[in-house]
């Protein structure tokens, strides 16, 4: 493979002497001729190999509201990017981002660097990487941070959060955003929609993102019916949101099966969220407003993908003063 990056400082050895990769929670051994869980890295005799850095999945620019970031620059542009793999067991067989195709012709690469001048070029606020899983991408995400960082570009991602401390420890300076899609909130839940060893590490990555990292952070919850949404378990879920990461961290909930029953639960998720103190929930309905927690003025317009915000200073509630909590800037409070 060309152009392969320095894999030394996310780089473990065993006790055999094979190499162990420290990108993702599954930490794969990768002795000569072994692949990893994510599909897309290897053993060789000269250590680990990458076959997806540099390839990209998928690119577009937009506004930053598709990707679910909605107290995020709101109305600002935004150039999502993506590479190929994942590291949840449940998304490599359905996922379009798995599998590297085995056609050239279709094996687009685009280096960090160019991606990063390709954003400043075309205006965009920001970069997210919003396709695939950045995990596994690990090091082609950590450059394209950096460069964006470096010329005054917001960073944000979409991740499961299955990376490890350490990789997250080297990119969290240069990011600005996560949007966590979280599966569920207990083992059985995890075995059938995420198929990540040690969920709850998932918890801990997110929490040291918002809290040592400062990093803007907000949860998305798909909701299958009798799979991840027994009572408990959501509460347990909100709880964790509120306590662990925030009453404001915004909490996308949407129906991940079609069916009567997936929209009923989805709705009383919804509805327990803001019982038990959520401030600011939001479904899968276009349109949605923002308001105020405290005395329900219009903070942003959403309508027709169009996002306005009409009811702040700065940050703060023009009626109230309540601060929203939003996210505006790309320097991080101390």
């Amino acid at each position: 493979m060309t152009n392969q990056p320095d894999l030394a400082d996310l780089t473990a050895v065993g006790d055999d002497g094979a190499p162990i990769c420290l990108a993702c929670q599954w930490r794969c051994a990768l002795p000569p001729g072994a692949t990893g869980r994510c599909m897309v890295r290897s053993g060789s005799t000269e250590g680990i190999v990458l076959h997806n850095h540099g390839l990209i999945a998928g690119a577009s620019i937009g506004p930053i509201e598709d990707h679910r970031f909605w107290h995020f620059f709101p109305d600002s542009l935004v150039l999502a990017i993506g590479g190929w793999g994942y590291a949840t067991v449940a998304d490599q067989g359905r996922g379009p981002y798995g599998a590297i195709p085995d056609d050239p012709a279709k094996q687009r690469r685009l280096e960090a660097n160019r991606a990063a001048n390709f954003a400043l070029e075309r205006l965009c606020r920001g970069v997210v990487w919003a396709f695939g899983e950045p995990a596994v991408n690990h090091e082609y995400v950590r450059g394209l941070v950096q460069l964006s960082r470096a010329s005054s570009r917001y960073t944000a991602m979409v991740t499961t959060g299955a990376m490890t401390i350490e990789a997250l420890d080297q990119v969290g300076h240069y990011l600005d955003g996560m949007n966590l899609d979280l599966r569920g909130f207990s083992d059985a839940s995890y075995a059938r929609l995420g198929g990540i060893p040690h969920w709850r590490n998932v918890l801990a990555v997110a929490e040291r993102t918002h809290h040592h990292w400062k990093c803007h952070m907000e949860v998305t919850t798909r909701i299958h019916h009798g799979v991840n949404d027994d009572n408990d378990e959501l509460r347990a879920l909100i709880e964790w949101i509120k306590d662990g990461l925030g009453p404001h961290t915004p909490w996308h909930v949407l129906p991940g099966d079609a069916g009567s029953e997936t929209t009923a639960a989805t709705m009383r998720a919804r509805r327990m969220a803001m019982e038990l103190g959520l401030q600011y929930v939001y479904g899968a309905e276009p349109n949605q407003s923002t308001r105020c927690p405290s005395c329900h003025n219009t903070l942003i317009t959403r309508t027709g993908g169009v996002a306005r915000l009409v009811g702040l200073n700065g940050t703060a509630c023009a009626v109230c003063g309540h601060d929203s909590r939003l996210h505006l800037s790309i320097f991080k409070p101390r």
